[in-house]
């Protein structure tokens, strides 16, 4: 590197729950950092105001429950978990306003320049570019909820979205790709559309690209209120990236596996990085990344074995590969193990529990559960992915129909179809005697 000084050991461009912890991360090994946050309350506002949703029942009474959200809401914005004056007390600037790359890699600000030897982009950075409909943030500065609501966007999030908002309104959800859920197994995109639809989810596949597209053309023909487009990452094009030799790409950025772009001081996670923007994936990769930007390590994100959880009435747990990324990756040798399994007590005819198991000889490549506890369930396996981690739920006590019940009966399938030591040793002497009694015919 060259010789000048430097402000910061780390700036963390963000804002959402995994910059912040990033942060305090950072600054408890002793490095000095900067957070940048210019959308710090907007991440806020989306996430409660899904958790408010996900949470409120709204049967009766609707224009007071829905005040009583907006309140709850409010207040929690106003407290924020770690807090700017929180993370101050721990040594770390944070800074509410947004930046730009300019050459020989410092940050303008609005008043001053700031210089860092590292940097990390990270999720929550900016807000998404205006269009046509309500951002969710937005959404709780309504009086009241609209009863009938488009919900535009692709991936885990537009469906989180949806599902919350169904428990209030009709809802509409217009997809921007041709299926639920493009990169999950596609028994989980199965059972995800289904348990859509029985919500009373009206599903309507884009065959555009963009939001823009999609609400001048499909929303134009629906009867509703409200439309409610939910973007499946955060604006970054504003750091004026290019100045430091990184080419924009459409919706991504790319990097190396250590998660280091082709600057070699600036390392990203999150949404930047395209595919299924999730809270864990986020998480997982920033952990990473933060162990290489600080000490320059050269660990590696191994997506193979990452975990993510979707919240709907059966919520999803995935980790590792789906069946048809494994039968890409290792052929023949995939086997498939799986299980099903009604709920004896269910709010809604959708309810169900799932387990699949993705096999290649003695390892499993993937877990894929669907049912309650399945977030829960799959961060548990993640942790310690073997058979040991299954057998410790099928060991203890659980109530038929639910989803340690599947587990159970897609484990026991697998260990019914395992090869077991000496069981050759048995075949070859019982086809050893058949064969010597035939002989003596």
């Amino acid at each position: 590197m060259a010789n000048y000084d430097t402000d910061y050991d780390l700036a963390i461009l963000g804002g959402g729950m995994s910059s912040r912890l990033a942060a305090c991360t950072a600054a408890q090994k002793g490095a000095r950092v900067a957070l940048i946050a210019p959308t710090w309350q907007i991440n806020d506002a989306i996430r409660l105001t899904l958790q408010a949703l996900c949470s409120g029942n709204l049967t009766t009474e609707l224009r007071v429950s829905w005040a009583s959200l907006r309140d709850w809401v409010h207040y929690q914005c106003e407290h924020p978990v770690l807090s700017p004056a929180v993370l101050g007390s721990q040594g770390i600037d944070v800074i509410l306003e947004s930046a730009n790359f300019e050459p020989e890699l410092r940050l303008r600000l609005k008043n001053r320049y700031l210089k860092a030897s590292r940097y990390l982009l990270t999720d929550g950075y900016g807000l998404p570019k205006s269009m046509a409909g309500l951002l969710p943030h937005q959404l709780i500065q309504l009086e009241t909820i609209p009863h009938r609501i488009a919900v535009i966007g692709s991936g885990a999030a537009a469906l989180e979205w949806a599902y919350a908002l169904s428990r209030h309104s009709m809802v509409t959800l217009v997809l921007l790709e041709q299926s639920v859920l493009p990169l999950a197994d596609r028994d989980i995109q199965r059972l995800v559309e289904a348990q859509l639809r029985c919500l009373g989810i009206e599903i309507v596949f884009s065959s555009h690209g963009s939001a823009m597209g999609a609400n001048q053309l499909e929303i134009s023909k629906i009867d509703v209120d409200l439309q409610l487009v939910v973007s499946p990452s955060y604006d970054w094009k504003t750091l004026a990236l290019e100045n430091v030799g990184i080419a924009l790409a459409e919706s991504s950025i790319p990097v190396n596996r250590y998660l280091q772009t082709c600057c070699p001081q600036l390392y990203v996670s999150g949404g930047s990085l395209g595919g299924e923007n999730r809270t864990e994936l986020t998480q997982q990769e920033t952990t990473i990344a933060l162990k290489n930007v600080l000490f320059g390590r050269r660990h590696v994100m191994h997506y193979e074995q990452a975990f993510y959880s979707i919240g709907l009435l059966s919520s999803i747990g995935c980790w590792g590969v789906t069946e048809h990324q494994a039968g890409v990756c290792y052929g023949h040798g995939v086997r498939i193990f799986q299980a099903s399994c009604l709920p004896e007590t269910a709010e809604n005819v959708a309810q169900t529990n799932f387990c699949k198991l993705i096999t290649l000889g003695q390892r499993i490549v993937g877990v894929h559960l669907v049912g309650k506890d399945a977030s829960t369930l799959i961060v548990a396996f993640a942790n310690r992915p073997c058979l040991q981690t299954l057998d410790q739920w099928i060991t203890t006590s659980f109530k038929p129909g639910t989803l340690q019940d599947a587990v159970y009966q897609a484990v026991e399938q697998w260990q019914c179809s395992r090869w077991r030591e000496g069981q050759w040793r048995r075949d070859w002497a019982e086809n050893w005697f058949n064969f010597r009694r035939s002989m003596s015919m």
